[in-house]
């Protein structure tokens, strides 16, 4: 029996994170590959190996043209490799360039023109830039978009909103001179712009007024659990007190709430916006709450005693109080968008442009210490928001590739060897110099290249560990 149970234990979370994760880094990888593999048969180049993963092999095939396609057992990552490669990271073999006939010289890649290389090496990372934009104009244009309005509702005081002039009621128009569409483009670039200025537009009265606020670190919950430290300007969401959702076994559910309660007040204390409940029942774990509700037009009462929860962040906090309540979401605050195939393309391709050069923002920022490392996350944090997304729905899943996809593509072009951006690099210097660095130069390159990418994989795992103590204290 103990093993029955302990194999459902493993079976769920096989389905639940393990099987989302590897779809996700399945495709996003497969897509980068294969940019490599087809611009190179373009250039006449011979693929020896086109491998979804690392190690031994679990199954493969070699196609009409000599290249074993294999599936491996690591799936975190995959590699294509030519003629005259010594390995997967694509080292030059001399040796074996040395030994082929002129034939075979003709289809290795480290014989062909500057340019075809980096078009080849490229390509991948384009790849995945590629993968994105057809994701996300496929859900744009046969889904659509839910669109919160980004309107704000509430300013806290002594924040970086209130300084430069923020009111409730504001609707932010654009950022930066990027039109902001709803809410969700607001936080995203309020969470990435940590000490960078932003020039926000917005309507008041009906006429547009622009200000300058500049988000301050703070820690701040994740919607997986844990806190990370991001870019605020203390802006909210006002949701109403009301109950859009009572989770089944919460203290709500025991004592009798429903869906569509409106909370008029919690011992005496009025409230009249969803925070307000949400910080009453935090510091009241194992405490009897009066609830005066609005139901169906009636004023009614029920007690509810909020069930203790470890509180998430570093170290052991005080219990916090759960009820287990989602809150209402007013359709009148949302609109919807569908778009046409080439509105839809466009979109698809903007929103992947904005990603990427937040992307970029933010790694500039890292450097300079003005952005916190706690967001880099590695293969459990990914598995982990696969899970997450999936449960989500299938959309929720593939949005989440595009997003991989794009940072895949984006970390590939770092100039560091290994990476896609450090073969550029060496192609860059080669074109300056008019000659390729020497073998022993780049065999060094690609060893510290190595130990970088060996040092961001373990502390990328160390900030997942981290993620994953946290999230369980919550």
């Amino acid at each position: 029996m103990e093993f029955l149970e302990a194999l459902g234990g493993w079976g769920h979370w096989f389905l639940t994170y393990l099987l989302p994760f590897l779809f996700v880094l399945t495709v996003v990888v497969f897509f980068h590959e294969l940019g490599h593999f087809l611009v190179a048969r373009w250039c006449g180049v011979h693929v020896r190996v086109f491998s979804i993963g690392f190690g031994r092999e679990i199954f493969g095939f070699n196609d009409r043209k000599g290249t074993r396609w294999r599936l491996a057992w690591i799936p975190l990552g995959g590699y294509v490799k030519f003629l005259d490669d010594e390995n997967a990271a694509s080292v030059p073999d001399s040796k074996a360039r040395e030994a082929m006939s002129e034939a075979e010289r003709k289809g290795s890649f480290h014989a062909k023109p500057l340019w075809q290389r980096a078009a080849v090496v490229a390509a991948g990372p384009f790849a995945n830039f590629l993968l994105a934009i057809v994701i996300l104009a496929g859900l744009f244009a046969f889904i659509g978009q839910h669109l919160r309005i980004a309107r704000i509702d509430y300013v806290q005081p002594g924040s970086p909103a209130a300084a430069a002039g923020l009111k409730a009621g504001d609707i932010v128009r654009s950022i930066n001179g990027r039109e902001i569409s709803g809410f969700n483009e607001l936080r995203l670039m309020e969470r990435t712009s940590t000490g960078s200025p932003l020039r926000i537009v917005v309507e008041r009265d009906g006429r547009l007024i622009e200000v300058t606020a500049t988000p301050e670190p703070r820690e701040i919950d994740t919607p997986y659990g844990g806190r990370v430290t991001a870019g605020a300007l203390g802006i909210e969401i006002t949701l109403r007190p009301r109950i859009g959702g009572v989770l089944p076994g919460g203290a709500a559910a025991e004592a009798g709430l429903k869906p569509g309660d409106e909370v008029v007040s919690i011992d005496g204390r009025p409230v009249t916006r969803f925070r307000d409940l949400q910080e009453i029942v935090r510091v009241s774990a194992g405490k009897p709450l009066l609830f005066k509700l609005r139901r169906d037009g009636q004023v009614i009462e029920r007690t509810v005693v909020p069930k203790a929860r470890k509180a998430p962040g570093k170290g052991e906090g005080m219990p916090i109080g759960f009820v287990g309540i989602q809150a209402w979401s007013d359709p009148a605050d949302w609109t919807y968008k569908r778009y046409g195939p080439i509105q839809a393309l466009w979109k698809g391709t903007e929103q992947t442009w904005f990603i990427l050069t937040q992307s970029v923002s933010y790694v500039g920022r890292l450097f300079t210490g003005a952005e916190s490392t706690e967001q880099l996350g590695g293969p459990i944090r990914i598995a982990m928001i696969s899970g997450e997304e999936a449960k989500a729905g299938l959309l929720k899943l593939l949005n989440f590739t595009a997003l991989i996809s794009i940072s895949i593509g984006f970390i590939n072009l770092f100039p560091i060897p290994l990476l896609d951006g450090g073969h550029l690099l060496f192609y860059a210097i080669e074109a300056f110099r008019g000659q390729p660095l020497s073998e022993r130069v780049q065999e060094i390159g690609f060893r510290i290249g190595l130990a970088l990418v060996l040092m961001l994989m373990i502390f990328a795992t160390w900030n997942d560990l981290i993620y994953l103590l946290a999230r369980s204290k919550s």
